[in-house]
């Protein structure tokens, strides 16, 4: 496959996916750490939920793009559910938190920024790639995303608790070979992963084992807390799972 997945950030807090330089999963790092030029490149933004740690820096993404020769033929699109749209309408882009930028383009007839609803298991064809949001467990509305070209295929799986249908799913992905997929807590704050729905290395390895010939995989473990950051690392190095490596922010995987 000839896309590339990679972290933008110094830490795993904010999460931000960049697929091929010019297309992002969760915005919640983008703004703040990616270099204006690698900013400028991206024009399609997919997110898979409300929470702050992956909008964040949405809005200084979007502010980064004003001014500098965008014009109709070259908006930036945002793509999320139903819900996960509404929440960026009303608890960010409101003219509160920050300008409403929607609002601003209709008024000004400038086609600069597009909020699209998309729908679950519905693919969206970008850039040469087939990119479908998955329903995931996590305690607001929140989608996975598969994204696959003609040769292979990712998936990124964040956040979630334990879930089924996107493992369904990738039963029917051809060419899967890399698994983003979450891993917030220590085995000893099970309780708050399942209070928060989010997985431990002990829940990780379940969902896992779900997955087709899970073994033939490289499972890249995101979104480890910070402040149990090496706990984390040192309960899924225990687990000796073949392929299973913890993400880089920075680094550049290809799938």
């Amino acid at each position: 496959m000839p896309s590339t997945i990679g972290g933008v950030g110094p830490a795993q807090l904010l999460s931000s996916y960049l697929i091929n330089q010019h297309i992002c999963i969760d915005a919640g790092s983008i703004g703040f750490h990616a270099e204006l030029s690698q900013q400028l490149a991206v024009k399609h933004v997919f997110i898979t939920h409300s929470h702050s740690d992956h909008v964040a820096s949405l809005p200084a993404f979007l502010d980064a793009h004003f001014g500098v020769g965008i014009d109709s033929e070259d908006p930036v699109t945002v793509y999320g559910t139903e819900t996960t749209i509404s929440s960026l309408r009303m608890d960010m882009l409101n003219d509160r938190h920050w300008p409403d930028f929607i609002r601003i383009c209709a008024e000004s007839g400038r086609d600069l920024v597009r909020l699209q609803v998309i729908e679950e298991g519905v693919p969206v064809q970008i850039e040469g790639l087939m990119i479908t949001a998955i329903a995931v467990d996590h305690i607001v509305d929140t989608v996975a995303y598969i994204i696959e070209d003609d040769i292979s295929a990712c998936a990124i799986v964040t956040d979630t608790g334990p879930t089924d249908e996107i493992w369904k799913r990738c039963h029917q992905v051809k060419g899967l070979t890399t698994v983003a997929l979450e891993c917030a807590f220590p085995d000893r704050l099970q309780w708050l992963a399942d209070a928060s729905k989010h997985l431990t290395p002990t829940t990780f390895k379940a969902d896992r084992a779900k997955a087709p010939d899970p073994d033939q995989l490289r499972f890249l473990a995101v979104h480890l807390k910070l402040n149990q950051y090496d706990e984390i690392v040192e309960e899924l190095a225990a687990l000796s799972l073949p392929g299973l490596e913890v993400m880089k922010s920075g680094l550049d995987y290809q799938v």
